[in-house]
């Protein structure tokens, strides 16, 4: 990671702009009080420091968190321990990881659920490639769906939400069933030369991707919030779904890439 020029701590000043229906969210949490005012047909908005500065995937990110973390950043920038910027860069680089774990335990699902077809994955067929991906798309879609029942009535340390999580890292039990006496995922040696043969899993990265990998500027703002009292697992956690989202994009993406390609060689 390139080093970085110390932060500065205190809060960035106000300023005026059209406020969009996501930050117009963002500001309506505790802590990031505003100032409306009324110019022509537009509505305009004297930002917070925090509201001002979230962007994008921070700022819908943001209004995923509970309450109560929300009030704890805003209240963060205010003293000026914090820098907007910090949490903006903190909470895009929450997403990074909640991401990077979604393609991992995706493409571990997608292999413990087909060994079948990584057994004989030089004949495997475009369609029957797409098929696979679709249904694992679908398991973990299911998966954090109900994940999110859970959390919504009050039941994140329960014995099922522990089984949920567990099933989203590819380790429910029966799964990959279909390949005689293999082993779990990592452990087989037959399962060494699966990855030596044609790919047929929509599941693979670039190296060193900025999709997944965090910044230097997005670790160190990570590294100051956890200093400054903020779990940087429950960020991580509220971006679960945003992370299994834009995994499974990347994953259809990558199907049906590879679906051309296995098209134009017959298969």
């Amino acid at each position: 990671m390139d080093a970085l020029s110390p932060l500065a701590g205190a809060p960035a000043v106000a300023t005026t702009k059209t406020m969009s229906a996501a930050q117009g969210a963002a500001i309506s949490s505790p802590g990031a009080a505003t100032t409306a005012t009324t110019t022509g047909a537009k509505d305009t908005l004297s930002l917070s420091p925090l509201a001002a500065s979230l962007k994008g995937p921070s700022l819908d990110l943001f209004n995923k968190l509970k309450q109560n973390e929300r009030t704890l950043l805003s209240g963060l920038v205010d003293s000026g321990k914090v820098t907007g910027d910090d949490v903006n860069n903190a909470l895009m680089g929450s997403l990074k990881m909640a991401r990077s774990t979604a393609f991992m335990n995706g493409g571990r699902m997608f292999e413990s659920q087909n060994r079948g077809l990584f057994a004989r994955a030089n004949t495997v067929t475009a369609d029957e490639m797409l098929k696979a991906t679709d249904d694992t798309l679908a398991r973990r879609k299911e998966l954090v769906a109900r994940l999110g029942e859970l959390d919504k009535n009050g039941q994140g340390g329960s014995d099922d939400y522990g089984e949920i999580l567990r099933a989203l890292s590819a380790v429910e039990p029966g799964a990959g069933t279909g390949l005689p006496n293999a082993e779990p995922h990592g452990n087989s040696r037959a399962t060494a030369h699966l990855r030596q043969t044609r790919l047929i899993s929509p599941y693979y990265m670039k190296l060193g991707d900025p999709f997944f990998i965090r910044s230097g500027e997005e670790e160190a703002a990570s590294n100051k919030l956890k200093d400054a009292g903020v779990s940087l697992s429950s960020l991580t956690d509220a971006a679960r779904g945003m992370g299994e989202d834009d995994v499974a994009d990347m994953a259809q993406e990558q199907a049906s890439h590879r679906a051309e390609i296995m098209r134009r060689n017959g298969g």
